[in-house]
């Protein structure tokens, strides 16, 4: 007799054995959605009479890898299982003797609906700042989400009655990266995971009502204000320059909020393309931003 989860010593295939029949009341064969990602089915396994046959291999990878015993020879088994991605999904079943012989494989083939969370949030953030993103629930009576940036450690928040919820997620480092988000009901049944990718800079952002970005503005002799908002912490100053006046950068104190205001005065028509970093009271510099464009009409 062979013990539950050991899987005997695999002989080669023995075609005399019979193909299993799968059923699943929760994930049928049969072409339609069925309950979730995260949402557990029971799926039970039969050798159809077949005397030589002691349990099955089973697993959602092809060849499948798991045993489990039926309940008597020839007999049945059923197993619990938890499909993780929505879309089409593929268990693969094998019927197993003593000898380690297995059947022709059987796969049973079902679509599970999208239970993943929806994320909502910026695609670039800042670095070691919070940034704002929304959760909503794509199954029912959700009471809290869980998230980690890439391969990290976990946070969890607290739902609201209407099963949403808003994170203030904090990126350590430059880069892309990717949010992932499932979210658990009352019960303790979780969903599938949303994958969000995004992308995290220290470079500070640069605005002026006056020369907005890359729009033919003001003119020869018009003054314009620019303002500087850091996305790292402790930012202390800035430096700007102009591609035309490369040697010559200018260093703007920041404020007690991290952001500083300076003028320009463009003396012609025309490009003036400027880049900026921040740097910290350690003298740690942010990386530069893209290019900001100043066009004088």
């Amino acid at each position: 007799m062979v013990a539950l989860g050991a899987v005997p010593a695999q002989a080669s295939a023995a075609t005399s054995i019979a193909e299993p029949t799968v059923t699943s009341a929760e994930y049928p064969d049969d072409g339609a959605w069925h309950p979730g990602a995260g949402v557990p089915g029971s799926f039970t396994f039969d050798a159809g009479g077949d005397d030589s046959v002691v349990g099955f291999s089973w697993g959602n990878t092809d060849p499948a890898g798991t045993f489990v015993a039926a309940d008597h020879p020839g007999g049945s088994a059923t197993v619990s299982y938890t499909p993780q991605a929505s879309g089409p999904n593929d268990l693969y079943v094998a019927s197993v003797d003593s000898a380690g012989n297995r059947s022709p494989q059987h796969v049973h083939h079902f679509y599970v609906q999208s239970t993943e969370p929806l994320v909502n949030g910026p695609r670039e953030t800042g670095v070691g700042v919070p940034a704002e993103f929304r959760f909503s629930p794509r199954m029912a009576d959700v009471v809290s989400y869980t998230y980690r940036i890439d391969n990290g450690s976990e946070t969890t928040v607290a739902a609201a009655a209407d099963g949403t919820a808003t994170a203030n997620v904090v990126t350590a480092t430059r880069g892309s990266h990717r949010l992932n988000v499932w979210s658990t009901t009352s019960t303790g049944l979780t969903s599938g995971i949303a994958g969000n990718g995004y992308s995290a800079s220290d470079a500070p952002l640069v605005a002026s009502t006056d020369y907005p970005d890359f729009v033919s503005s003001g003119g020869p002799g018009v003054t314009g204000t620019f303002t500087l908002t850091p996305r790292t912490p402790g930012v202390v100053e800035y430096v700007y320059y102009f591609y035309e006046d490369w040697d010559n950068p200018t260093v703007v104190p920041a404020g007690p909020d991290g952001r500083a205001t300076f003028t320009y005065t463009p003396a012609a028509s025309g490009y003036y393309p400027m880049q900026v970093y921040s740097r910290t009271a350690d003298g740690t510099q942010s990386g530069l931003g893209r290019e900001y464009y100043i066009v004088v009409k």
